[in-house]
């Protein structure tokens, strides 16, 4: 009787992996794609602030980059590693020294 329970139990779990491989999962969408269709769809929706394809986009130059005054103080004075090292340790304590001193007025 032992032996009808597995035989039982055994057909039973390979019907179940059969049917569990044979059902149907949702297909995974590839996301990029999904975003192409919602791009299309908004276009779509809005052709006002959409670019017109025939219209070239107006190119603007871009921006100067606006330049500190302090600039030539951030160069290094000579390409020496040490007075490199020197400089910057030199304008760190001055800076430090002039945000105490702010810092004192107030």
């Amino acid at each position: 009787m032992l032996w009808a329970a597995r035989v039982l139990a055994r057909t039973f779990g390979t019907l179940w992996e059969l049917l569990s491989r044979l059902r149907r999962r949702p297909a995974a969408t590839d996301p990029a794609e999904e975003l192409r269709n919602r791009l299309a769809e908004a276009r779509a929706s809005d052709p006002e602030t959409a670019p017109a394809a025939d219209e070239p986009a107006p190119a603007d130059p871009p921006p100067e980059p606006a330049q500190e005054p302090d600039q030539t103080q951030c160069e290094p004075a000579s390409a020496d590693l040490e007075n490199l090292r020197r400089d910057v340790h030199e304008r760190a304590r001055s800076l430090s020294e002039e945000m105490r001193g702010a810092s004192e007025k107030d």
